[in-house]
């Protein structure tokens, strides 16, 4: 983990720079000195119900291991995402499926299996979003590129997901082969881990879930970007309607990279850079930055450090596990 934080920071520590260079200091604190704090109650209401729309969503990716409550659903991605906002390179992912696998008894491989699949849909949804903003915006062409990029990789990811459910003989003699040198118990693990994995990839076999996974998957973006909306309603930033959705999508693309805890540095260089393609100064935007992202940063952990007390486990422990 130590290696990870590092790496995590210096990345942070360049998109900080970036981010910092030949800011107007004095513009930024008129920005935030005249926030209109009212306004922060919508934002993060709508924040924490697209968290919720996302527990829910999590139900029909699960629906072949089990059948689980939205309830304990919510209290594993709110203690994932809160461990994602202090813990490095996304660690809150393998957080969640540790929480849930130890409150509902399933296998925490099969559970991080519907979790990756769950990004896979989330970058899909994204670059809708992406397409739909160039149709009415136009985007740099980098941004495009980009995007062309991660929807390579993204089909990539799940065809090979696909082809791993579809062939579940062929990976486990693969398998074998690979763990075949080494001692019996060693192997036998190795066994019960692809078993686990193979059974959370199963959704992918299930067409009819694919329906309420996408129709779930409106809300969970939808709330997102009202949050990000009421943000510029409390700094009183009047931007276009596709802002909004820009600002969802280049914050999103940028929690892909790898970065210090919170995002922090690629949430601000986020930020400037899509608020630019609509003429905000890069002062103001990164006022909006922090206003933005105290409100994705402290709603989720404070709740999330509850729900981790209620469920009577010890951060200590999800970083050891």
């Amino acid at each position: 983990m130590k290696r990870k934080l590092l790496i995590g920071s210096l990345v942070s520590a360049v998109f900080l720079y970036l981010a910092l260079r030949d800011i107007e200091w004095g513009v930024l604190w008129s920005v935030l000195k005249n926030t209109r704090l009212l306004y922060l109650v919508p934002a993060i209401g709508f924040t924490m119900l697209g968290h919720y729309s996302r527990a829910y969503r999590w139900r029909f990716m699960l629906l072949p291991v089990k059948s689980i409550a939205t309830t304990s659903l919510f209290s594993a991605t709110a203690i994932g995402f809160m461990a994602n906002n202090l813990l490095p390179a996304r660690l809150g992912e393998l957080v969640r499926a540790y929480v849930l696998g130890r409150k509902e008894q399933i296998s925490r491989t099969a559970s991080f299996a519907t979790i990756v699949y769950e990004r896979i849909v989330d970058v899909f949804s994204l670059l809708v979003l992406l397409w739909v903003t160039f149709a009415k915006v136009s985007g740099p062409e980098w941004l495009r590129t980009t995007a062309i990029w991660i929807l390579v990789v993204n089909v990539v990811a799940f065809v090979v997901m696909l082809v791993m459910e579809r062939s579940r003989n062929t990976v486990r003699r693969l398998v074998s082969k690979i763990v075949g040198p080494f001692p019996g118990e060693f192997q036998a693990k190795i066994h019960r881990v692809t078993e686990a994995y193979l059974a959370g990839l199963a959704v992918i076999a299930k067409p009819k879930t694919l329906l309420p996974i996408a129709l779930t998957s409106v809300p969970v973006w939808f709330f997102a970007i009202l949050g990000v909306y009421y943000c510029f309603g409390a700094l009183d930033m009047h931007v276009p309607v596709m802002a909004n959705v820009t600002v969802i999508i280049l914050v999103a693309m940028g929690s892909m990279i790898p970065s210090a805890p919170a995002y922090l540095g690629t949430t601000q260089y986020a930020c400037i850079v899509s608020l630019a393609i609509f003429g905000v100064g890069k002062s103001e935007a990164l006022a909006y930055s922090l206003l933005y992202h105290a409100t994705q940063f402290f709603p989720i952990t404070l709740v999330g450090f509850f729900l981790l007390w209620r469920a009577e486990i010890r951060f200590e422990e999800i970083t050891k596990a």
